[in-house]
């Protein structure tokens, strides 16, 4: 179905720039250091960065709903996406405070990113 692709390859784009984010940010500061332009920056793209990723799971729920076929770890892979959005809405409103260093803690690191990659890629390479 000609929806279902287009839609999938939307939510793909929507999360590759939603979450250039913090690479993005260790780079800059890595080679360009700390500046209050950079910051600036940094802090309007985490906006852009919560937006896209809410607009991007708004967009992988019509892509589950009209794709023809579905998997277990495609389903995964959907969880892990909307533990990942409400996670980092929660962090972003620091709500419940007293949980926010474990949110952050376990929201952002690399493992968790890794085990979401590899399930997408999984689910739709069985397809």
């Amino acid at each position: 179905m000609l929806r279902s692709d287009f839609m999938g390859t939307l939510c793909a784009l929507l999360f590759i720039v939603a979450n250039a984010y913090y690479p993005a940010k260790v780079i800059t500061r890595q080679f360009l250091g700390q500046s209050k332009e950079i910051a600036q920056f940094f802090q309007s793209y985490l906006k852009l960065h919560i937006l896209l990723n809410l607009l991007g799971l708004w967009v992988l729920f019509f892509h589950g709903h009209y794709a023809d076929e579905r998997n277990i770890i495609l389903q995964m892979s959907f969880l892990v996406t909307i533990w990942l959005c409400v996670v980092g809405g929660m962090m972003y409103f620091k709500r419940p405070y007293k949980f926010y260093r474990e949110m952050k803690l376990v929201h952002s690191q690399q493992l968790m990113f890794y085990i979401w990659i590899v399930l997408i890629i999984w689910g739709h390479s069985i397809l």
